[in-house]
């Protein structure tokens, strides 16, 4: 039950702070809305994510690991396809420049790319908050 509730929280985590960062993720009820996506998101995670891995394992070896961002890619769509109250309308990234890095703009309609970048983006969030939490 505590792997599970943690999960949930990282997830939530990862969903705000990706929604924060890129355009696209639309929430009925807004926070209503996105609490559930997160719970949702979570649960996925925990329990549709790994079947779906040992479903891909064969693509997952031969691309040594690469392939395991589609994992979570087809989870995020299953979430947006069993939920009302969630929606992916597109990713819209505005861009981000330092004086060290230069990130560009980057704008995807709604489908498989912008399905991709934002579980890239989710991905990335939660294992920064899971390595910071160790």
């Amino acid at each position: 039950m505590k792997r599970i509730l943690r999960v949930i929280l990282v997830e939530l985590a990862g969903l705000y702070i990706a929604a924060q960062v890129a355009g696209g993720l639309t929430f009925q009820n807004q926070a209503e809305g996105f609490i559930i996506t997160g719970i949702v998101l979570g649960v996925a995670m925990f329990s549709v994510r790994p079947l779906i891995n040992i479903l891909l394992l064969p693509l997952n070896l031969a691309t040594l690991g690469l392939f395991r961002i589609v994992g979570h890619t087809l989870t995020l769509f299953i979430v947006d396809v069993a939920l009302s109250e969630f929606e992916v309308t597109g990713f819209h990234f505005s861009g981000f420049s330092t004086t060290f890095f230069d990130f560009p703009a980057i704008d995807f309609e709604r489908g498989a790319w912008a399905y991709l970048a934002f579980s890239i983006l989710i991905w990335f969030f939660t294992a920064l908050i899971n390595w910071i939490r160790k």
